[in-house]
């Protein structure tokens, strides 16, 4: 989705018009609990330098009782939020601030949720150092909600592609599987893996090579960050009294750079019944907790939001294997494009050859990719000559950027920057403000590249707006040819 360009508010305006037409601890694993908790998420997370941005909720997946609290906090200087969008699909499950502030930027919704209700978000969280024009309400850097009903419930945030978190309610009095401790602990290592997948995306990243124009001139090329690839190993555990077992592998093509990125879905399965036939689906949730995908707005930008795969059949010796594509057009909101989730996605294999969306099981196993995004130019300071062309492109999986040659002006003031157009044209000689907008990731099907000649000789820094304050900044020097 884009930041701050009331892409929700858009969707919702579409739909109108056819309608008219550690505070409390938690009580020990398995012990049931003598009143209302008050559980503690973070909300992303960050390297010393702030280079490296984990994009995941932590932990990924917390289950606690109706009437508890969650306290969302966020834990690093890029801009996050926390949406939830119900299950109701009638305009009267929303609440009056939808129509009344900009829900791209602004909290909407009451202090409880009861998974049904249109929308609950904290509106973007914007941390003290950010260059924020305060003209604009927003966020603030902790969000609570009280949980009323059980269900399942998937919420993401509103400009991260594939940072999702999962929040399983359960009855009033049911022992909790965890506690806080427990979850801080896997709040820590599920960080950890993640910015150890973004190092290791920058270490690993290639350059495209410089190449020679017909009359001599080069071409070069940076990259608007960088991201891990888009796989996750997926462990199939028995459910029930089945004895299938196996793996799912989740493999992205073209995710980031391509239009139409697809997600190859490898399964392999042993323990199965010779000649049984098994319906396999990605659902939303996780196993044993399938979270609802018929909310108004929900199933617009989700879309969709559940995927059905190749049936399995099991051959002699109980074992199958098999492979489905899935993909889904280019969508302009950032939550909604193809991207193998943080959290919130499972594979259910069926016990039958019906799809039935996770109502029986064979095997399950949820999915957890490690969201991360290198926050730099690749490279940070380019030396070209006169004459040469630079090429920007944003081929990350998670990230909106930008190039903005401030040439002696004030940093521009957030979300102010979001709402301005592009400056326009091919050359550039240093000497004025030139402002490439946002750039997305191809699938958007938005501006996904900046393409600049340079006319004059000198050293001319720029920006990345959006992320000036994580220290995404690089230069390109230009010399004249000796």
């Amino acid at each position: 989705m884009s930041r701050f360009k009331s892409a929700l508010l858009a969707l919702i305006t579409s739909i109108c018009a056819l309608a008219v037409l550690p505070v409390t601890p938690a009580s020990a694993a398995g012990l049931a609990p003598s009143q209302p908790r008050i559980w503690h998420v973070l909300v992303g997370g960050h390297a010393n330098d702030q280079a490296i941005q984990a994009e995941g909720y932590y932990p990924r997946v917390i289950t606690i009782d109706a009437g508890d609290t969650v306290v969302w906090t966020l834990n690093t200087e890029e801009v996050h939020s926390v949406t939830f969008m119900g299950s109701c699909g009638d305009l009267s499950c929303f609440p009056p601030c939808v129509f009344e502030v900009n829900i791209d930027i602004s909290p909407c919704g009451s202090t409880s949720y009861d998974g049904v209700s249109g929308l609950a978000s904290s509106g973007r969280m914007v941390p003290a150092a950010y260059n924020w024009n305060n003209a604009y309400p927003h966020g603030d850097t902790t969000y609570s909600l009280t949980f009323t009903s059980s269900g399942a419930n998937v919420y993401f945030d509103l400009s991260i592609s594939g940072m999702r978190g999962v929040v399983v309610v359960n009855p009033a009095g049911t022992p909790y599987p965890f506690t806080q401790a427990q979850y801080s602990a896997q709040a820590r290592d599920q960080l950890q893996s993640d910015l150890d997948a973004g190092a290791k995306a920058r270490e690993d990243f290639r350059p495209i090579a410089t190449s020679t124009n017909p009359d001599g001139t080069q071409t070069h090329h940076v990259a608007l960050g960088a991201s891990p690839p888009e796989t996750a190993r997926v462990h199939l555990d028995s459910m029930g009294t089945s004895t299938a077992k196996g793996t799912a592998l989740l493999q992205g093509s073209g995710v980031g750079p391509s239009p139409n990125p697809t997600i190859a879905v490898k399964i392999s399965l042993s323990g199965l019944r010779p000649g049984s036939v098994h319906a396999v689906q990605i659902l939303l949730g996780v196993c044993g907790a399938v979270a609802p995908t018929t909310g108004l707005l929900f199933s617009v930008i989700f879309n969709p939001a559940t995927f059905t795969l190749n049936n399995l059949t099991a051959g002699p010796d109980g074992r199958a294997a098999g492979t489905a594509i899935i993909s889904q057009p280019p969508n302009f909101n950032g939550p909604g494009q193809l991207r193998i989730p943080a959290a919130g996605w499972f594979v259910n294999v069926a016990a039958g050859p019906t799809a039935d969306d996770g109502a029986t099981s064979a095997a399950c196993g949820n999915v957890v990719f490690h969201n991360a995004a290198v926050m730099r130019y690749l490279p940070q300071n380019l030396h070209v000559r006169v004459g040469d062309t630079v090429v920007w492109a944003d081929d990350t999986i998670n990230e909106i950027h930008a190039v903005t040659f401030l040439a002696g002006q004030s940093l521009p003031q957030i979300p102010d920057w979001y709402f301005t157009d592009p400056t326009g044209g091919t050359s550039y000689d240093g000497s004025t403000y030139y402002n490439s907008g946002a750039l997305y990731p191809a699938d958007a099907g938005r501006n996904h590249s900046l393409t600049l000649t340079f006319t004059r000789a000198g050293t001319f820094p720029y920006v990345d707006v959006g992320n000036a304050v994580l220290g995404m900044r690089g230069s390109v020097v230009v010399v004249r040819e000796q």
